[in-house]
């Protein structure tokens, strides 16, 4: 680690922002050499300046920008999907919150909650939990109940939810191929074709979960639908708490094969066509669900 690693001492919320916001620089896959303004990640993550500032920072030491004088800019070799995950790490907040989120994913605990009752079972001061709480919220996890405690809303931790969540999916992403503002970004398309081919000898889950995410978010991303947009990426944050992730090879080509067949029609402008092979996609995917622990007491 250098002298200027030890400088940069982030907060829970801006150790927060660095994961999501360098999973956002890699997924996008902005060209080499293209600024990034603080204004722009303001927007995209609806933060202040003041975070956004630290977070650039720190995250040009571990690669994921570039600093120049005339501010930041896209490095010649940005780090790969997941790579967060090993370069910045999880603050005390984040490992709480994938606590949370995987102990409700097995059952382990309860629909209904207490604060009272989290704090003890997590060892976490009140002004920790509500941080994570209000995060989780954002995230469309669990909201306050009526009068007292909180509640978890509808995850992916049963086979009906599993099911739900595809059907969701099904309804959604389909039909942003469809949409009458649907714009391609070709080069980026290619991009993303590329990455999905050299991620089939991955053994690294977290990575492939990753690459799967950003290729349902960018071609929801061409719709230039908002609310298709918000809907894919709101999902996906769901996902990415709860879903499980299993290394199978098998699977693994298969979902890469079909990812594959679905960009090459939509750079063929056969939009109809990519809309079917997704939807079928997403059919099978939504008959191979995982296990899940019984209900609790």
């Amino acid at each position: 680690m250098s002298a200027n690693d030890e400088e940069i001492r982030l907060t829970a919320k801006q150790a927060e922002l660095a994961a999501r916001m360098a999973g956002y620089l890699v997924a996008t896959r902005f060209p080499p050499g293209q600024r990034i303004t603080e204004e722009q990640l303001c927007k995209e993550f609806r933060v202040s300046r003041s975070p956004v500032r630290a977070v650039m920072q720190f995250l040009a030491t571990r690669g994921f920008l570039s600093q120049a004088e005339r501010g930041y800019f896209i490095p010649d070799k940005m780090p790969e999907f997941g790579a967060s995950s090993t370069l910045i790490p999880k603050s005390l907040d984040q490992q709480l919150l994938d606590g949370i989120a995987r102990d409700r994913a097995r059952n382990l605990v309860p629909e209904q909650f207490t604060e009272a009752e989290f704090m003890r079972r997590y060892d976490v001061p009140r002004s920790q939990l509500l941080r994570v709480l209000n995060r989780l919220s954002l995230d469309g996890v669990v909201e306050p109940a009526p009068g007292h405690g909180w509640y978890f809303l509808p995850t992916l931790n049963s086979p009906e939810t599993y099911r739900d969540s595809y059907r969701f999916r099904i309804l959604i992403e389909p039909q942003a191929l469809l949409e009458p503002t649907f714009a391609a970004n070709k080069p980026l398309l290619r991009q993303m074709r590329e990455d999905q081919m050299s991620m089939a000898a991955s053994t690294d889950p977290r990575q492939l979960y990753e690459l799967n995410a950003s290729f349902h978010e960018m071609l929801a991303g061409f719709s230039h639908n908002s609310f298709i947009i918000e809907a894919v990426r709101r999902h996906s944050r769901l996902r990415r708490l709860n879903e499980q992730l299993v290394l199978d090879r098998a699977r693994i080509r298969k979902r890469i094969g079909e990812h594959v067949a679905i960009i090459d029609a939509v750079l063929e402008d056969q939009r109809e066509w990519a809309a079917s092979l997704l939807k079928h996609h997403l059919e099978i995917a939504s008959q191979i669900a995982p296990a899940f622990a019984a209900p609790i007491d």
